[in-house]
């Protein structure tokens, strides 16, 4: 019988994502190539290119351009043609007196309105930019986890496919020295029954796979995955404004405050006009004209009160912008702490697991040895092959968590693959 220890030092610290159909247990395949030249960046950039979110980008764009053509206008809103038609004998009157005024009314931008108004098109402009880089830290996110869930899995399904695969071929040792009379029956059942205990675990391990390789096609809509995945720690230890979400954060705070110092100086419904235009007035039925030009300049004197609200709503705003940023910063803070967390304690974890595995090898071959030779009965041969393939196993997965937690500080911290 060929020795388990063979079988689980050939076991690399991750499995190979094949491109071809395995052999698997359950005919349920979903193709996933693995190109070597593609890069983590790269699938980033692609997945953000298809995220959905990616349409409310163009939706930004398109409000920064339409707020810099109203901050760059001469006039301060709709303009309007007026027109007024007078004649007496409307009033019972038949004197021939008529007059005709008409002229060209416009709204005129209040003191530092104009420039209160460039702000916010400054702001919105800061802000949309802002927003593409956390959005794309976001999706840096999201492939990260799909990844890394990913060789996790595959590798949890190339472990589970040696461990049956030697629990396979102790079965037919098993039955051959019962078929010599070595062995009772009773141990050939118990090899079977162990046999598909680990074949029922690598349909499990199959399955996992599979579900792993969907969600990471459903995230970047694609069918090839980069080989590479490690990423160096970053050696930021604190939370600063430039990282992406922060920086998109605080923009929309300058945002909003741009918003409501515009509100502030913007009287809705009684913005300053000038009209000009001219008067015609016929004054006796033998035709005789007069004519002028008319400047009316109209000035909003008061209303506080009404206008009060507007301010106060876009303060609300404002209010609820800052909280948001706040309770990011804390989420973020948490989430630091975890990550840090995390790191150190599956780094502690992998040098213990290392040291088990070393031992376990060990007394696989030992009990191996000793089984052969009759020294040990099959269940105890079995309880000891299940606790060594424990700790290697175990070992295999802690490599994976040190990686995968380095890239989750990475992104918790900012840093892009």
């Amino acid at each position: 019988m060929k020795s388990l220890l063979g079988m689980m030092v050939s076991i690399g610290l991750c499995a190979v994502i094949s491109a071809q159909a395995e052999d698997l247990l359950v005919e349920h395949f979903d193709d996933l190539v693995i190109d070597e030249r593609l890069t983590l960046g790269q699938v980033v950039d692609i997945t953000f290119e298809r995220y959905p979110q990616n349409a409310l980008i163009t939706a930004f764009q398109e409000e920064s351009k339409a707020l810099e053509q109203r901050s760059s206008s001469w006039i301060a809103g709709y303009p309007m043609i007026y027109l007024q038609y007078i004649d007496d004998a409307l009033l019972g009157r038949d004197d021939g007196i008529t007059n005709v005024q008409s002229g060209y009314q416009v709204p005129l931008w209040m003191w530092g309105q104009k420039e209160a108004s460039q702000k916010i098109t400054e702001e919105s402009k800061q802000a949309a930019e802002h927003y593409v880089v956390a959005l794309k830290h976001e999706v840096a996110g999201l492939v990260r986890d799909s990844l890394w869930n990913l060789r996790l899995m595959e590798n949890r399904r190339e472990l589970a496919r040696q461990i049956y695969e030697v629990a396979e071929k102790l079965t037919a040792v098993v039955r051959r020295r019962v078929e010599l009379g070595d062995l009772a029956r009773a141990d050939e059942l118990l090899a079977e029954s162990d046999q598909l205990e680990k074949k029922t675990t690598l349909v499990q391990a199959e399955a996992e796979v599979m579900h792993a390789r969907k969600a990471y096609q459903n995230l970047t809509r694609m069918n090839r995955a980069p080989r590479r995945l490690e990423e160096m720690l970053s050696k930021l230890r604190d939370l600063d404004e430039r990282h992406p979400s922060l920086a998109a954060s605080n923009a929309s705070v300058e945002r909003a405050q741009a918003e409501v110092e515009f509100t502030r100086l913007s009287k809705q419904g009684n913005q300053p006009t000038i009209l000009v235009g001219t008067d015609s007035t016929q004054i006796d039925r033998q035709g005789t004209f007069g004519t002028g030009t008319n400047v009316v300049l109209q000035v909003p004197i008061g209303g506080d009160d009404w206008h009060a609200p507007q301010v106060a709503q876009a303060n609300l705003m404002l209010n609820e912008k800052i909280v948001q940023r706040e309770t990011l910063r804390r989420q973020l803070e948490k989430a630091l702490h975890e990550a840090q967390h995390n790191l150190d304690v599956d780094r502690a974890a992998l040098a213990i697991a290392e040291r088990r595995k070393a031992i376990a090898e060990t007394q696989i071959n030992m009990s191996r040895i000793a089984f052969e030779a009759g020294e040990i009965a099959l269940i105890d041969y079995l309880k000891i092959q299940a606790g060594a393939q424990s700790a290697i196993r175990d070992e295999a997965e802690r490599a994976i968590l040190v990686q995968k937690d380095t890239a989750v500080y990475n992104q918790v911290v900012g840093v892009m693959p």
